[in-house]
């Protein structure tokens, strides 16, 4: 039971970085796409 338990903690911990990761690369994404525009106009 507590090896269930801790697998679901590791899942839910992997799940909140991929998250994470996803809302920064997106944030990079954006501000890489934002500045592109600035400069090639």
């Amino acid at each position: 039971m507590s090896e269930n338990g801790r697998q679901g903690q590791q899942a839910r911990l992997w799940i909140s970085w991929l998250v994470v990761a996803a809302l920064l690369g997106y944030g990079v994404a954006q501000t890489a796409i934002t500045a592109a525009k600035l400069f090639t106009h």
